[in-house]
């Protein structure tokens, strides 16, 4: 019996969200934008914009162009991404991962899982100096990067080439994203799929844990 291998979106299950980072700059341009928006709204002052990328309205990138246009009207850098994401996540530093997703890496490859990220933005928002000296990226088997591909989630294709690399069938895969599109176009392939819940990592993490047969993992305590 195949031993089902772990997938991991990047930014969210992996990485902090900039709607996090931003929790320790107030009174900067970037907690203005970001602090209680996009997965972390409160019901009362919903992000209508993150609605639009959850509904499928717009993609992920377009949510982002518009944040980092606003953000430079703002006072903040140059309009772009890159910049806005250097800005929050530069220095490569392991405060900027999850302790989850650490332990879950370790736990699923101690368990004989194989383990990918699947990530449409990798080197779209990061550097290769910053790629390379970020923890958990060089701990995985396969990386599939939808920036690099020409292919981006929720393509088909993009979850074509995982199973390709990793060497397994879409009904071997446990896949963890927190954005509903991806999550969706994995669903419709056959993926068993856990939508990432910003706001409550740690159900999420117990959710993939018992679909891979783990035992439960570190909590955000």
């Amino acid at each position: 019996m195949t031993q089902p291998a772990l997938v991991l979106d990047f930014g969210g299950p992996v990485l902090l969200t900039p709607f996090e980072l931003v929790a320790g700059e107030p009174g900067t341009p970037a907690y203005e934008l970001l602090h209680q928006r996009g997965p972390l709204a409160p019901r009362e002052h919903p992000d209508p914009v993150w609605e639009d990328l959850q509904a499928g309205r717009i993609t992920e990138r377009a949510y982002w162009a518009a944040r980092a246009e606003q953000w430079h009207q703002s006072g903040g850098h140059e309009p772009d991404i890159r910049s806005m994401i250097a800005h929050l996540y530069e220095p490569p530093r392991p405060a900027l991962v999850r302790d989850q997703a650490r332990a879950l890496v370790r736990d699923a490859h101690d368990a004989g899982h194989r383990v990918g990220i699947l990530t449409n933005d990798l080197r779209a928002f990061h550097s290769e100096h910053w790629i390379e000296r970020i923890e958990i990226v060089g701990d995985v088997d396969v990386v599939v990067d939808g920036s690099v591909e020409g292919h981006l989630k929720p393509a088909p294709r993009l979850y074509e080439l995982l199973s390709e690399r990793l060497g397994v069938s879409y009904a071997d895969m446990v896949f963890l994203d927190d954005q509903a599109s991806n999550i969706r176009g994995a669903e419709s392939l056959g993926i068993s799929s856990v939508w990432f819940d910003v706001a409550d990592p740690d159900t999420s993490f117990a959710e993939v844990r018992k679909l891979l047969g783990l035992s439960p993992g570190v909590s955000s305590g």
